[in-house]
């Protein structure tokens, strides 16, 4: 359909206008591009995603690792209490006996896994270690007691003595702190 206008001398051709407005050539184009751009904002967020996902999980694995070292260090101790439950420890007061060491593990550069501190529990909960130590964050309890009931050991021949045993990761992120107690003959 062809609708002339005579405006003098200028005449407006209406078709023209038609067919440019009904012109569908270069909208797959302009389709494509805006499929394109959406995929590639997906693809962005969803390595983005994954890149969030990894950290994640190396996160969890480290805060993991550094916590067995920690127990490693504790369990070091309870076995191997010989290495810091020694004469020069016992016969020193109460407020004062501590012991620190590495611990028997290490990791494959041979570095130890853990730094261990030991000291006793006591009813004062005096710090041994010096200022703001996580070590000397115990309760204030007796050093000495009777056997648990059902330990099998006598009340009347042995007593019991509380310890405290601290263990610090090789990366000093993680603390482990556990309370032992170790029966002695009260003669």
């Amino acid at each position: 359909m062809i609708i002339k206008l005579n405006l003098g001398k200028k005449t407006m051709d209406f078709f023209l206008i038609e067919k440019t407005l009904k012109n569908e050539e270069g909208m797959v184009m302009i389709f494509s591009l805006m499929v394109l751009l959406i995929l590639t904002i997906a693809g962005v967020a969803a390595i983005n995603i994954s890149n969030n996902e990894t950290t994640i999980v190396r996160n969890e694995q480290l805060a993991a690792s550094e916590f067995y070292e920690a127990e490693t260090g504790i369990n070091d101790a309870r076995i191997n209490y010989d290495n810091w439950l020694t004469d020069e420890f016992l016969s020193t007061s109460e407020t004062s006996a501590n012991s620190t060491f590495d611990s028997i593990s290490t990791d494959d550069d041979g570095d130890p896994l853990a730094t261990i501190q030991a000291r006793c529990i006591e009813g004062t909960a005096t710090p041994v270690f010096g200022t703001d130590n996580v070590a000397d964050n115990i309760p204030a309890i007796s050093h000495t007691d009777t056997p648990p009931d059902s330990s099998g050991y006598s009340v009347l021949s042995f007593e019991i003595r509380r310890y405290s045993i601290t263990s610090t990761s090789n990366d000093g992120n993680t603390v482990a702190q556990t309370g032992v107690w170790k029966v002695f003959n009260k003669y």
